[in-house]
């Protein structure tokens, strides 16, 4: 992380693993028309990952919550991990 950027706030925080959680249970509706006995969600990123940087004119960085970058929107990311849950289950059998 840049040492210009402020640390995350503990409001951050909360707001980003408020958004995990959200996606999470859409998530596991989804993988559950497949199999009902899925009981967690296989994400690879952390709440951290959660973030998103940007600068702002005239020099300051702020710092907002979204889904990881370079999935191109929020249907996108949650189909990664759909797949990305389905697969590891799948491989447990």
């Amino acid at each position: 992380m840049n040492p210009e950027m402020p640390d995350p706030s503990e409001q951050d925080l909360k707001y980003a693993a408020e958004l995990r959680a959200e996606i999470h249970e859409k998530v596991l509706e989804r993988v559950r028309l497949v199999n009902p006995y899925i009981d967690s969600v296989i994400d690879p990123y952390r709440v951290e990952d959660y973030f998103q940087w940007n600068w702002e004119y005239p020099g300051a960085w702020y710092l907002y919550v979204a889904i990881p970058e370079g999935y191109r929107g929020r249907e996108n990311f949650i189909k990664f991990l759909v797949k990305n849950t389905l697969d590891h289950y799948q491989q447990q059998k």
